[in-house]
C-alpha cells in the first residue's frame, strides 16, 4: 500500500489506475479527481484514521482510498464535485457568468482540471466554476476566460507587453482591455490581439504616431524590464521598416513572451464594466 503525501499549498491528484493508498494532503484545499468515474459508483465514509473511498462492489477493479486532509473529491470529468472532511462545495456550471455579493478579497482562487475553484478565506463552503468566464462581485470583478486564447488572455498579454507586468495586477486597464476585446468581432485570436496591440499602443502614444525605434523600446522594456542596447533594438526595427512587421504584430510577437502563470492562476481582476 502506498502513502502519497501532499504540501501545505493546494494539491490535487488523478487516480490514474485503481488500487490501495493512502492521500494525506497536508495543507491547502486539496482534490482528488476521480476521471471519468460516476459518484455512484464508490462509497464515501469517515473512519478513525482519515475518509474512506471504496469502490462498490462489481467494479471493474478495486479502489481502496484512505484521505487524509483531503477536501474535494471530482468525479465524471469534473462534473460533479463531493466535499470531504467536512467540507461543502457549491457547484456552478454552465453559464457564461455568475454574480456574487461578496469581495473578490475574500476568496482565494486556483485552477482546476476545467474550471475553477473559489475557498472563502471564513471557511465558508467551497465554490467551483466551470465553463464560467466572468464573475461579478461586490467590489470587482474576475475574468477567467483563458482557455483557447480567450479574451483573459488576449488582454493580460496585451498589457504585459505593452505596458509591463505590474499593469496585468491592474483593474482598470483591465477592464479598459475587455471591453474592447468583448466588443471587437473578430474571431480570430491573434487577429483580436493585434486589434488589442494597436489600442494599448495608441494608449501610450495619444497624440503623435511613434516612431519605429519608439515601438520597440516600449515592447522591449515592457517585457524585459531594461531598454534594449541599440543592437538589440535594431534587428526589431528592421522587421518594422521593413514591413515585415506591423507594431501591433511586433506586439502580438512581444506578447508571447508575457508570463501569465500567476493571473491564470488567480484570474484577471477588472473593474468599470460589467458584462
Amino acid at each position: 500500500m502506498s502513502t502519497i503525501t501532499g504540501t501545505s499549498s493546494n494539491d490535487a491528484w488523478t487516480v490514474a489506475k485503481a488500487g490501495t493508498f493512502t492521500l494525506n494532503g497536508l495543507g491547502g484545499v486539496d482534490t482528488l479527481y476521480l476521471g471519468t468515474s460516476l459518484k455512484s459508483e464508490y462509497i464515501v465514509t469517515t473512519q478513525s484514521d482519515g475518509v474512506h473511498v471504496d469502490s462498490v462492489s462489481g467494479a471493474s477493479a478495486a479502489l481502496h482510498a484512505t484521505l487524509q486532509n483531503m477536501e474535494v473529491l471530482v468525479y465524471n470529468n469534473g462534473r460533479d464535485y463531493q466535499g470531504i472532511g467536512g467540507q461543502e462545495v457549491a457547484y456552478f456550471n454552465g453559464s457564461t457568468s455568475a454574480m456574487y455579493n461578496k469581495s473578490l478579497a475574500s476568496f482565494n482562487f486556483s485552477p482546476l482540471s476545467n474550471g475553477y475553484m473559489a475557498q472563502p478565506k471564513d471557511g465558508s463552503p467551497l465554490f467551483t466554476f466551470t465553463n464560467i468566464q466572468r464573475i461579478q462581485f461586490n467590489d470587482q470583478n474576475l475574468a477567467l476566460d483563458f482557455a483557447n486564447n480567450g479574451n483573459a488572455t488576449l488582454v493580460a498579454q496585451t498589457l504585459g507587453a505593452v505596458f509591463g507586468a505590474s499593469a496585468i495586477n491592474n483593474p482598470v486597464y483591465a477592464g479598459i482591455g475587455l471591453k474592447a476585446a468583448d466588443q471587437d468581432t473578430n474571431t480570430n485570436p491573434s487577429v483580436k490581439l493585434q486589434d488589442l496591440m494597436q489600442l494599448a499602443l495608441s494608449a501610450v502614444f495619444p497624440n503623435t504616431k511613434p516612431t519605429n525605434a519608439q515601438v520597440v523600446d516600449t515592447l522591449y522594456t515592457a517585457v524585459l524590464g531594461s531598454h534594449p542596447t541599440t543592437a538589440q533594438a535594431q534587428q526589431y526595427i528592421n522587421m518594422l521598416d521593413s514591413g515585415a512587421y506591423t507594431p501591433a504584430s511586433l506586439g502580438a510577437m512581444a506578447a508571447q513572451f508575457v508570463n501569465l502563470t500567476g493571473v491564470i492562476h488567480n484570474g484577471l481582476p477588472y473593474i468599470g464594466y460589467d458584462v
